[in-house]
């Protein structure tokens, strides 16, 4: 894999690699060639090392031991115990994040290492998602796992066409709402040097997937037409019917802003938003309206002022609301037009633009099949 030359006499117990300062190993017989490999670039007499470069790559802080070394980290990814080839290809092209430097081509994404018999955490700091597995999930003794971010563009094993086509699905059964935003496409490959592991876990493990919403504002970035936070899930790839299906979560973290799922078998996973057509927290406010009562004016306990109006709010991202008299007259047809925000205000005017009299009126909210009904009175 690495394209060095192992000086060794019969004997030793120790090996130089040709073209490396400094780079030296231990040889235990028997050993399997991936521990050769990666004795490689250790270190044994110091058991730590500051850095080893070779070509624009460097590794920092390893050890042989299994539970030794500091994480390495840089970009969105951390690992212990991996080494990557210090030889540049000559036509290769570089990617870095932080102060970690990734050749195109070249285990990108990075395959990290585990064990059968230890608990399996991979994370990616730099975006709060991490997959974990209890020991012995996997009947392979040791294998490599990839957590490829970029599976709505660049796959490991999964057909683009299959991910095109749950696109095509999605948006004709939800809208353009429900698209996978991009770099929220995540695929999970198992494997060891017999092959991928595609079959359910003996045990269980969790997928936690991170979205972004720097500023707070509930609306997930880059979203386009604007879909909100709390309507984000984890959907999962069909691969035989070619469509997303959406998992149950185990775990919503608004701060943190992460979706975690049971994950029974590895595949592709996409956070997926879709239009919020929920009316249960709509509502109206204030009421009573009264803009000339002794009470007036804006905030708790207020009741209104004529400049401010009636204001709903929790509203759908779609729909209408409807203003009626108590015997059923219509007064005013209010759309929701802009799906980023919530609120709604009414001037308390009538569609013919006059002010509506002293009354008790009827408010209704309908999105979709979804329906909720309030009362208003207004005092002048």
């Amino acid at each position: 894999m690495f394209f060095y030359n192992i000086n060794m006499s019969e004997g030793d117990t120790a090996f130089e690699l040709d073209g490396v300062s400094g780079a030296r190993g231990i040889f235990r017989e028997n050993a399997p060639a991936f521990f050769l490999c990666l004795c490689a670039v250790l270190s044994p007499a110091a058991g730590l090392f500051a850095a080893s470069a070779g070509g624009e790559y460097q590794l920092a802080s390893y050890s042989a031991g299994v539970a030794g070394g500091s994480v390495l980290s840089g970009g969105e990814y951390a690992s212990k115990g991996a080494a990557a080839q210090p030889v540049l290809p000559p036509d290769a092209s570089l990617r870095g994040g932080g102060a970690y430097t990734d050749r195109a081509g070249f285990y990108n994404p990075p395959h990290l290492t585990y064990q059968r018999s230890l608990a399996t955490t991979l994370a990616l700091p730099g975006s709060n998602s991490s997959l974990t597995l209890p020991s012995g999930s996997i009947e392979m003794e040791m294998f490599d796992i990839v957590l490829n971010k970029n599976a709505g563009s660049t796959q490991i094993s999964v057909d683009q066409g299959k991910i095109d086509l749950a696109n095509s699905r999605m948006a004709t059964n939800e809208g353009a709402w429900a698209l996978p935003l991009t770099g929220n496409i995540t695929e999970t490959y198992i494997f060891d040097e017999q092959g991928s592991w595609n079959e359910p876990f003996k045990k269980p493990g969790y997928l936690t997937l991170a979205y972004r919403d720097d500023n707070g504002d509930g609306i997930i970035d880059g979203s386009n037409p604007p879909v909100r936070a709390d309507t984000a899930r984890v959907w999962g790839l069909d691969e035989d019917r070619d469509m997303w299906v959406k998992l149950p979560p185990s775990g919503l973290d608004d701060a943190a802003r992460t979706i975690t799922i049971p994950l029974l078998e590895p595949g592709v996973f996409a956070i997926i938003a879709t239009v919020d057509d929920s009316v249960k927290n709509a509502h109206a406010y204030p009421v009573p309206f009264r803009p000339n009562g002794g009470a007036a004016g804006i905030g708790a306990g207020k009741t209104g002022t004529a400049a401010a109006g009636i204001t709903f709010t929790g509203l759908p991202q779609v729909g209408r609301i409807e203003i009626y008299t108590l015997d059923g007259q219509l007064v005013k047809k209010l759309p929701i037009e802009n799906p980023a925000s919530a609120e709604i205000k009414w001037d308390v005017r009538n569609s013919a633009g006059e002010k509506v009299r002293s009354d008790v009126y009827i408010w209704r909210i309908i999105s979709g099949s979804n329906v909720k009904a309030g009362k208003l009175m207004i005092i002048w």
